[in-house]
């Protein structure tokens, strides 16, 4: 668990005043220990080197004066704590300051008696048999009258302790005094130290919690390439992180632009989908990240082929479909490997209905191209194979109309080896620069189609009256509106017993519309929606009399929507029909 800078920065300021701390304590016991060790030692050597002194000086003292030695002794200790003794070379006291010689004890014995008559300087420290005190002694030897004898200085050890104890104090106060100061001095020289580094701590902590706009403190010294180093890394992973949502926006406007919805999974789990996947299955377009495959409401076959294919090793596909809704779908599957123990895997989910029903009309449309080509076909080489006999049989009259009917046929074979070579062409794209006098092409087409309505013995009209006064022009190649409107007139005619056909043309500011009109015999309701499909006649018996091919409006279908219009019929069984095709104007 990370923890806060501010707890972090104040265990690193208590880390480093603890190694101060511990050096002080360091030198502090080390202080203490000299003024209760080596100084105690040094202050009783030197309060011996002391006594030595006095010892001295009281044996020249002793040695010139002509005093009795009782007098000398005490003078010699008036007004100070020390205690003379004066001893012979036999160890009897010939005079002490504060007791009475002739009761003390032989003091041969003693240490420092011992080394003063042998001729150097003795100490020693011990309790007062007399006293009953713990005193340090001292004595010097002294040769008088040609005998050694031993002058001897003490003092008390409780002065030497009460003088130890002073400097003590005093060195404890100093100690005390001392660290005071020296915290002080800690605390600050801490914060100064430890205050740049917290800074610069705060600022990489920010920079891992991903906050790049906090500022960089720029500190000096030692620390200055580190504030520079950090400055450095900060504007680098802004630009980084710039990169990467930059590009992680453009991948998430790619993967958006897609038609076909695309879904990464962590095992089971969504961690991302695009916005195909809701518009496909009529999901929320938002919301799907940490959803299950199973609560998506994917249809079952698309959920189970998922679900099936999840543990695959390899990338795998499958159409599926259709379902109750008559759609199909193209499913894609591409693991991606396990991380950290979760499995990766892509999902690619495609809309194939429209391709589906496209191969479905194709196939439809090949297999009744193939009969309607095939009838003409069988039917000239049966009329052929006719003629050929009844010209052997010497029945020219009967040869004759079979050939007759071979030129019909062959005649309703080119209309619908034109009508498939015009389909073929209107399935392209058409010139973006085309331009048609719709006026010119209206004229053009009931020229053409007068003789067979006058065969009929039906009025073939135009009306200009929506767009009189001005020149009306549409985005569509002349060759497209000419076949639309030929096909139009040839239905019109075709399905018309008496009565008329009518041509107008309407306009506005956007669409021109051109509407066939006549009085023929009409479509039943149950067809007038079917009528546009390829090959489908209302009535295929009189298609085939009349030497339909079942394309012709499907042709006036294809120049609407090539062109960028649309067609619409209204037809009334007795009463007739009226086609309108509508086309962009060209202004």
């Amino acid at each position: 668990m990370t923890r806060p800078p501010e707890q972090r920065t104040s265990r690193y300021r208590i880390r480093l005043v603890a190694s101060f701390v511990a050096v002080m304590a360091l030198f502090a016991g080390a202080w203490t220990w000299s003024l209760y060790g080596p100084l105690t030692r040094a202050i009783v050597d030197q309060q011996e080197e002391y006594l030595v002194g006095i010892g001295r000086a009281a044996a020249l003292a002793v040695a010139r004066t002509d005093e009795p030695l009782e007098d000398e002794v005490e003078r010699l200790a008036e007004g100070t704590e020390l205690r003379f003794t004066i001893v012979d070379s036999a160890g009897v006291v010939l005079a002490d300051s504060d007791e009475d010689a002739r009761a003390l004890e032989n003091h041969a014995d003693r240490p420092e008696i011992r080394a003063a008559l042998g001729g150097r300087v003795g100490a020693d420290v011990r309790r007062s048999d007399t006293q009953g005190v713990d005193r340090m002694y001292v004595a010097v030897p002294l040769v008088t009258g040609g005998e050694r004898i031993a002058v001897r200085v003490s003092t008390s050890l409780a002065h030497i302790d009460d003088v130890a104890g002073r400097t003590r104090r005093t060195g404890l106060i100093l100690l005390g005094f001392a660290l005071t100061v020296a915290i002080i001095a800690v605390w600050r020289l801490s914060y100064a130290a430890a205050g740049p580094v917290e800074r610069l701590a705060a600022a990489a902590h920010a920079m891992a919690e991903g906050d790049l706009s906090s500022p960089i403190p720029v500190e000096g010294d030692s620390l200055a390439p580190l504030s520079s180093a950090l400055a450095r890394l900060a504007g680098q992973m802004r630009e980084r992180i710039s990169a990467l949502e930059a590009e992680e926006h453009t991948l998430r406007l790619v993967l958006d632009s897609l038609s076909d919805a695309v879904v990464l999974l962590e095992d089971e789990r969504v961690v991302f989908s695009n916005r195909a996947l809701a518009s496909m299955f009529r999901m929320p377009p938002t919301g799907t990240r940490g959803k299950t495959i199973h609560s998506l409401g994917l249809p079952a076959p698309v959920e189970s082929a998922i679900i099936a294919r999840l543990g695959s090793e390899e990338p795998a596909s499958a159409e599926i479909g259709p379902d109750p809704y008559r759609r199909s779908h193209r499913l894609l599957t591409v693991p991606l490997g396990t991380t950290e123990g979760v499995r990766r895997t892509l999902v690619v989910i495609a809309d194939v209905t429209d391709r589906m029903r496209l191969d479905a009309m194709r196939r439809d449309f090949v297999a009744n191209a193939s009969h309607e080509l095939k009838t003409p076909t069988a039917g000239i080489l049966l009329l052929a194979e006719s003629a050929d006999q009844a010209a052997r049989d010497g029945d020219s009259a009967q040869a004759l109309a079979f050939l007759s009917q071979i030129q019909a046929e062959a005649a309703r074979l080119k209309r619908l080896v034109g009508d498939l070579l015009d389909l073929s062409r209107l399935e392209t794209l058409p010139a973006a620069d085309a331009v048609t006098d719709v006026r010119r092409a209206v004229e053009l087409a009931t020229a053409g189609h007068r003789r067979a309505a006058a065969a009929k013995g039906l009025a073939l009209e135009t009306d200009f009256s929506g767009v009189t006064g001005e020149d009306v022009a549409v985005h569509a190649e002349s060759t497209d509106v000419a076949i639309a409107l030929d096909n139009l007139l040839s239905n019109a005619i075709t399905y018309t017993e008496h009565g008329s056909v009518t041509v107008a043309v309407r306009a506005d500011d956007g669409q021109a519309q051109i509407s066939v009109t006549d009085t023929g015999i009409g479509i039943p309701p149950a067809d007038v929606e079917r009528v546009f499909e390829r090959f489908y006649r209302v009535d295929r018996a009189r298609s085939r009399t009349s030497g339909g091919t079942g394309l012709g409006l499907s042709l006036v279908r294809n120049v609407a929507e090539r062109s960028g219009g649309t067609v619409t019929i209204k037809s009334e069984p007795g009463a007739g029909t009226t086609v309108t095709l509508q086309l962009p104007r060209a202004i």
